[in-house]
C-alpha cells in the first residue's frame, strides 16, 4: 500500500512540475507516468490476487488442521482394532490348538461314526432296493388287478347278459308250456303228459296214443296230438326240438333200437308234413335204455313204452354271449 501511495505522490508531482518545464520534458514524464499507473494496474492486481490467495491459505490450514484432527483420530481407532485383531487372532490360535487336541482325542470315535454311517448307507440302499422292488410289484400287481377288474367287469355284464337270456327263455318256456297244454287239453294223462326239466320241456306220449303194439304206423288220435303240437311249435320258430323214441324191455335188443328209432321218425314225419322246419328237428331212438319205471310190472312197462318230444329254447345267443 505503501508503494502504491509513493507511486500516486509522484505523479502528483510530476503534474505540477510539467506546468512548469518544457514540452518535451513534460511528454517525459507523463509516459512515466503512464508506466507508472499501469505498473499501479499491475500491482494492484497482484495485492487483490495475493489477497485471494492468503484467504484460500487459510482456507486450506483449518482443512489441513480437520484432517490432522481426524488422522489423529483414525490412527487412536487403528490402534483400538488392531488391539482386538490381535487379542482375536490369539483367541483364533487358542481354539484351533483346542481343536487339534479335540481331534486327536476324537478319532476313535470319528472312525466308529464313520463305520456307523458306511453301515447305516449299506442298510439304507439295501432298504430302497426293496422298496424300489415293491413299488415294481405292487405297480405289476395293480396291472394285473386292473386286468382282473376290467375281465371281472366283463364277466359280470356277461353273466347279466345270460341271466337276462335265461330270465326271456324260461319265460318263452313257461309260455310254450302254457299253449302246449291248451292245445293238448283234451288227452288224458294216461295219453299224454307235459313236464319241464333242465330248462327243457318234455312232451310224453304214450303208445297207446300213437301205435298199436309193435307197429310204427301212428294212429289218427296220436296224429292228432301231434298236428296240434305242431301248430304251437310253427308258432315258436326258435325252439329246437328232438324225438326220442322208448321200448320196454321185452324183445331183443336189436329190435328195440330198430323199434324207437323208426317210431321217433313216423314222428317226425308227421311234423314235417305239417311244415314244421325238418332242421330244427333231431330224431333218435333210445330202445330200453332210458326206462321212466321199472320194467318188472305191466304198469312200469307201459310208461316206458312212449315218445317223447323235448322241446329246449335255441341256444345261439348263449353260446355267443359265453364265447365273448
Amino acid at each position: 500500500m505503501k508503494t502504491l501511495e509513493k507511486i500516486l505522490l509522484t505523479g502528483i508531482l510530476i503534474s505540477s512540475i510539467a506546468s512548469c518545464v518544457p514540452t518535451k520534458k513534460y511528454n517525459d514524464l507523463a509516459t512515466k507516468s503512464n508506466q507508472y499507473r499501469m505498473e499501479s494496474d499491475s500491482l494492484n492486481k497482484i495485492v487483490d490476487e495475493n489477497r485471494y490467495l492468503q484467504y484460500d491459505v487459510k482456507r486450506l490450514e483449518a482443512q489441513l488442521k480437520k484432517t490432522s484432527e481426524e488422522n489423529e483420530s483414525l490412527a487412536e481407532r487403528f490402534q483400538a482394532l488392531d488391539q482386538n485383531n490381535q487379542d482375536l487372532l490369539f483367541r483364533f490360535d487358542q481354539m484351533v490348538a483346542q481343536n487339534q487336541a479335540l481331534l486327536a482325542t476324537t478319532s476313535g470315535e470319528k472312525q466308529a461314526l464313520t463305520d456307523s454311517l458306511a453301515a447305516k448307507q449299506v442298510a439304507l440302499d439295501q432298504r430302497e432296493r426293496e422298496l424300489q422292488r415293491i413299488e415294481e410289484d405292487l405297480l405289476r400287481k395293480e396291472a394285473l388287478f386292473s386286468e382282473a377288474s376290467t375281465k371281472f367287469n366283463d364277466y359280470e355284464l356277461q353273466v347279466q347278459s345270460l341271466t337276462t337270456l335265461l330270465e326271456t327263455q324260461q319265460t318263452k318256456l313257461n309260455a310254450l308250456r302254457l299253449k302246449i297244454n291248451q292245445a293238448l287239453h283234451s288227452f288224458t294223462d294216461s295219453d299224454l303228459t307235459v313236464s319241464e326239466k333242465n330248462g327243457k320241456i318234455y312232451v310224453s306220449l304214450s303208445q297207446n296214443l300213437l301205435f298199436a303194439t309193435g307197429s310204427t304206423s301212428i294212429d289218427w288220435k296220436g296224429k292228432k296230438a301231434i298236428i296240434h303240437l305242431a301248430e304251437v311249435l310253427n308258432a315258436n320258430p326258435d325252439i329246437e326240438i328232438e324225438v326220442e323214441g322208448h321200448t320196454d324191455s321185452s324183445g331183443s335188443s336189436g329190435q328195440n333200437w330198430d323199434l324207437s328209432v323208426r317210431r321217433a321218425t313216423s314222428v317226425v314225419k308227421v311234423l314235417t308234413g305239417q311244415n314244421v322246419d325238418p332242421k330244427r328237428i333231431t330224431a333218435s331212438g333210445r330202445a330200453l335204455y332210458d326206462p321212466m319205471d321199472s320194467n318188472a310190472t305191466a304198469a312200469g312197462m307201459a310208461k316206458n313204452r312212449r315218445t317223447e318230444i323235448i322241446l329246449s329254447p335255441k341256444l345261439d345267443e348263449l353260446y355267443e354271449i359265453i364265447n365273448q
